[in-house]
């Protein structure tokens, strides 16, 4: 007979096993926490007197080291942070040589977030190149222009911030740029050419041509060409953009379709093109200053994007909404599909999970794309659900021991980097948002929480919806007649009542045939089943012997690790925390995941890995449960 007690451990045990999913939105303390701890592992990276200057991960070059820069930046790092020094250093030295999109552009969101005057000449010439490597659709491929010459490279480093006339270029950026236009025209561009640009290079790149404006380059036939192609190119029946930039009656080069995240980079670029028409209607011909800073912070003055209005302050009228234009319908179309795509991806967990579905596809580059949507346009919720808050709860929840995120499709600091943006709800284009949201028309109905926000896409694809799951007819092997692989197969035939009465007897009754039609059943069942025969099993292991479950954890079958793993969380016997360590690193998550559950109901601790944890986070993970364990012992 099962015990009281044994149904309510295993219940607390299942709990813990679901609380990656299911527990409520993260504090405003762990997200604090988990900023600090992402800023840190940039710190034990970056902060040393000769950290490495960055390799040729994954292509990626100079990229995630800009990345993480902004990241401790926005996360309130000083600019005398040894590791912003020493990023700061890393980025200036690269940014000469640069010719790809991603790094061009964030060796200049960098240079432009650092705020150092001096870096002006650097930060236009980056920009010219960028503005060179646009095609004529108004996108960006991967190379922005051909490899940049040693002798161009060393010119440029030896500008001078006093040789930059008033609003204008650099004389020395001024003929660069010219060169690579005649180098253009004469067919010197870069591999690739213009063909196959995409609105994933593109979005970063306009967002750095947005903040080169400040610095005296001319970015406004560029920007011209973003609002013609992304009005041009929406799909009229999701209000989304494909990946390459392709729109209707424009083939798709290669198959490539969209994203979750070109939701993003499509209203990301339509914020310039409102922000603009905000500018021509207040009479503004140049953009805003960058913001005045002092030793690295905001001034503090009313005028001050930085600045925050005391408590109680009185907000400003709300101003009419005007008719909108073609401008705000493309937005408002592609806020309501954004909504409705926010809406089907939280169905069912509840939160936005992050992991390695594809490009933009529940990563966490769609999650910091996100964030910029919701943080330039001033969108707490987009169709009624609130972004930050699932996102955070997620990314609070899946951080690794050393601080870094781990899974999401790309490398540790890019991920990481991505992370802290998240969190910090980071905002690299103020005068951008502060354009965009002074826009009269309705912000409501583009967060998706206006009247029937669903009317504005009537034509929306839908997906069916998905069928009841079907319990395969399982013949497993057994040419031995094993009565256990008979009792297994005869469970999973069984009609749902027969299957309840079956499950119940194999759970209660003695021999090692029962046992094993049990993790049979658990292995090959599915939906409710499955969960059920796993719960039985870990009820019918407590009743095993301290040597018989420690055997059983290192038994071929997940299945019976797991259920033994929770056995020993159930049985309250804490001569099993070191068998439990141990599986820390099984190389089945479900195991894993198991075994941490019994060890924190054992210990009252949690040294990790989160879940989805990758080998090397289950290795730091095992290492820190081993170290507190030798304390223990002490």
């Amino acid at each position: 007979m099962r015990s009281a007690f044994t149904r309510a451990a295993l219940g607390a045990l299942l709990v813990a096993l679901s609380a990656p999913v299911t527990a409520p939105a993260a504090p405003q303390k762990d997200i604090d926490r988990a900023i600090k701890g992402g800023a840190d592992y940039f710190r034990a990276k970056y902060g040393r007197a000769n950290a490495p200057p960055p390799g040729p991960v994954a292509n990626y070059g100079i990229g995630p080291t800009c990345l993480a820069g902004l990241a401790l930046l926005e996360a309130g790092a000083p600019i005398d942070d040894p590791a912003v020094k020493n990023v700061t250093a890393q980025v200036r030295a690269a940014a000469y040589t640069q010719s790809a999109t991603y790094q061009v552009a964030l060796c200049l969101m960098y240079l432009d977030r650092f705020g150092d005057k001096n870096d002006v000449p650097l930060i236009q010439a980056l920009a010219v190149r960028l503005l060179v490597g646009q095609t004529p659709t108004g996108g960006w491929t991967y190379q922005c222009c051909a490899e940049v010459p040693p002798a161009d490279a060393k010119r440029l480093a030896e500008m001078k911030l006093a040789d930059v006339p008033a609003g204008k270029l650099h004389p020395e950026v001024e003929k660069y740029a010219q060169a690579l236009v005649a180098a253009r025209g004469a067919g010197g561009a870069a591999p690739g050419g213009f063909v196959g640009d995409d609105n994933s290079n593109t979005q970063f790149a306009v967002l750095a041509v947005w903040m080169a404006r400040k610095h005296g380059v001319r970015v406004e036939p560029a920007l011209d060409l973003i609002e013609r192609r992304f009005l041009g190119t929406q799909d009229a029946r999701t209000g989304n953009w494909p990946y390459s930039g392709a729109g209707p009656g424009m083939p798709v080069p290669g198959g490539l379709a969209s994203s979750p995240s070109m939701y993003c980079a499509g209203l990301i670029s339509m914020a310039t093109a409102v922000a603009r028409r905000e500018e021509r209607l207040k009479g503004e011909n140049k953009p805003e200053p960058a913001p005045p800073k002092k030793d690295g912070k905001a001034d503090g003055k009313p005028t001050d994007p930085f600045y925050s209005p005391p408590a109680g302050t009185a907000p400003p009228p709300k101003k009419d909404a005007r008719p909108a234009d073609a401008r705000d319908r493309c937005v408002q179309l592609a806020f309501a599909g954004l909504g409705l795509t926010l809406a089907e991806m939280v169905r069912g967990n509840g939160l936005l999970a992050h992991n390695n579905n594809g490009h933009g596809r529940g990563d966490l580059y769609f999650l910091w794309s996100l964030e910029r949507v919701g943080v330039v346009y001033g969108a707490d919720k987009i169709g009624g659900v609130d972004w930050f808050d699932i996102g955070s709860t997620v990314l609070v929840r899946s951080q690794g021991n050393d601080g870094s995120w781990g899974v999401g499709g790309y490398n540790e600091d890019v991920n990481t980097a991505f992370a802290v943006l998240f969190l910090c709800r980071s905002n690299l284009a103020r005068d951008l948002s502060s354009k965009v949201q002074r826009d009269p028309t309705s912000t409501e109905l583009r967060a998706g929480t206006g009247p029937n926000p669903v009317d504005l896409l009537p034509n929306r694809p839908t997906l069916p919806a998905p069928p009841a799951p079907v319990i395969p007819v399982v013949e497993l092997p057994n040419p031995t007649n094993d009565p256990g692989v008979t009792l297994a197969v005869k469970m999973l035939k069984a009609s749902k009542t027969d299957w309840a009465t079956l499950l119940q007897e194999a759970r209660d009754a003695k021999g090692a045939s029962n046992t094993r039609a049990m993790v049979l059943a658990a292995t090959h069942a599915v939906g409710a089943q499955k969960g059920e025969a796993r719960e039985a099993l870990a009820e019918r292991l407590c009743r095993m012997t301290p040597d018989t479950l420690r055997g059983m954890l290192k038994a071929d079958e997940p299945e019976l690790r797991r259920a033994a793993a929770l056995a020993c969380g159930m049985k309250d016997d804490k001569a099993h925390v070191p068998d439990l360590i141990e599986l820390i690193i099984d190389p089945s998550d479900d195991v894993t995941r198991a075994a941490k559950a019994a060890l924190k109901s054992l210990t009252a601790q949690d040294h990790g890995p989160p879940a989805g944890a990758s080998a090397g986070q289950k290795a730091l993970a095992l290492t820190a449960w081993r170290e507190w364990h030798a304390k223990q012992m002490k």
